[in-house]
């Protein structure tokens, strides 16, 4: 085995982060104090903008992303989960860190957790490399994405410039709680006094909640409706923006991502670009539409084939399902979800747009097995593929340029989906 491929120890340096999933999900933030102790505090020698919320985080993390790049700094980029390698993870201007770069720091945050009582998770190395990483590249900002929540996840040991918070919905409610408003005080943690929070569209019960932590932490809170308005224009595959924030305004503007939902990304990302202290900003109003129209997220409704047509996308719950039943008209969907998704939900949502259903399963432990996934469907009309390959053909077979073909149900599945694509009908590799 190369050396290079190896930490000190002699072990595979992607063996070990492989091995670290096995402690599985643990909230709270003693573990990553330590590591970046170790590190001498490496999230300190930039600023940043901490993304959090229940869907739309990565777009939004993207969107700020190319706004400040195209504001000509360098800009670090921490989102998860990967799509098809775990270097993707860990990005300067769109451009993953290299392999040596990983083991590296792998290694150095290896030896630091010796010393532990509890060893760190897959999540907690992650954001301790992606805070050193940034810090010896000298990277001008960074657009850190929550892992999980907000409160405990392993990213809430920065003060940003600004903070977002997408938006509340039901997911890892296993974790977060049951209900919009305990999942909203999670989603709140992330709040600091004195650092401004822009919010997206939130129900009643999420927004009380997070105006209440607001005014207890003195953070200073923008919500739609009340210090700033956006409309949607366009198609549902080509949205533009109109925003009013003070005297900030757009008009038309387009947006790089498919989807209404995008939209309201976008807005949220302006605002936040608007509110950013020197000397990241605030960006211009050239900037923002710059970053909205130039924008690239794969897998958010993203068009990787086009005879026929052929989309993926990440989206994983019930309310990322109902975005995509909006912008087809119909479909031949394949899907495949994780196990501890709402998947009924999911599927009820998307049949009434699917010509076509195809339910399969994606590789690895976390997909919903397809006995469940075919039970849960009863009711449904629908045929099985034992994989996602099996799936894509089906699809690819049934979808024409009036019907396209839409993979969805898990981030695991899009990229997943998106190799196959690549190797086997000639996609393109994907755009950061």
């Amino acid at each position: 085995m190369n050396q290079m491929e190896v930490l000190a120890d002699g072990r595979p340096w992607r063996d070990y982060l492989s091995g670290l999933i096995l402690h599985g999900v643990k909230l709270g933030l003693d573990n990553i104090r330590h590591l970046l102790a170790g590190a001498d505090s490496p999230e300190r020698d930039y600023p940043s903008v901490h993304v959090g919320g229940t869907n739309g985080k990565g777009s939004t993390a993207a969107f700020l992303d190319a706004m400040l790049r195209g504001a000509g700094l360098r800009v670090g980029k921490f989102t998860s989960p990967h799509l098809l390698d775990i270097t993707e993870r860990f990005q300067i201007n769109g451009e993953p860190i290299s392999e040596d770069e990983l083991r590296e720091n792998v290694g150095f945050f290896q030896k630091i957790a010796r010393g532990m009582p509890h060893p760190p998770t897959f999540f907690e190395l992650n954001t301790a490399v992606a805070f050193r990483w940034f810090s010896r590249r000298g990277v001008d900002a960074a657009v850190i994405e929550v892992g999980m929540g907000g409160r405990f996840d392993a990213t809430n040991v920065i003060t940003p410039a600004v903070c977002v918070i997408t938006n509340i919905g039901l997911d890892h409610t296993q974790y977060l709680g049951g209900t919009l408003g305990e999942i909203a005080f999670e989603k709140a943690g992330i709040l600091k006094p004195g650092v401004p929070c822009v919010a997206g569209t939130l129900a009643p019960e999420a927004a009380e909640v997070i105006a209440g932590r607001a005014s207890a932490v003195g953070a200073p809170l923008l919500l739609p409706g009340l210090d700033y308005a956006f409309s949607t224009g366009g198609t549902p595959l080509a949205p533009l923006l109109d925003l009013q924030c003070g005297r900030f305004q757009l008009s038309g503007a387009p947006v790089g991502l498919a989807g209404a939902h995008q939209a309201g990304n976008a807005a949220v990302a302006a605002v936040a670009a608007r509110l950013l202290p020197p000397p990241l900003g605030p960006l211009s109003r050239e900037l923002v539409c710059a970053g909205l129209a130039g924008v690239r997220w794969p897998c958010r409704m993203e068009r990787v084939l086009d005879g026929p047509p052929v989309y993926v996308d990440v989206a994983h719950n019930p309310d990322g399902a109902a975005s995509l039943a909006g912008m087809l008209g119909r479909a031949v969907v394949v899907f495949a979800v994780s196990s501890d998704k709402d998947a009924a939900a999911m599927l009820a949502t998307l049949a009434p747009i699917a010509r076509r259903l195809v339910l399969t399963v994606y590789q690895g432990g976390r997909s919903m097995p397809l006995a469940r996934l075919d039970e849960l469907a009863a009711g449904i009309p629908h045929v099985t593929a034992p994989d996602l390959a099996a799936a894509i053909a089906d699809g690819l077979d049934h979808a024409n340029a009036e019907t396209p073909l839409l993979v969805c149900g898990s981030v695991y599945a899009a990229g997943e989906a998106r190799r196959i694509l690549m190797e086997r009908h000639g996609a393109a590799p994907p755009r950061f």
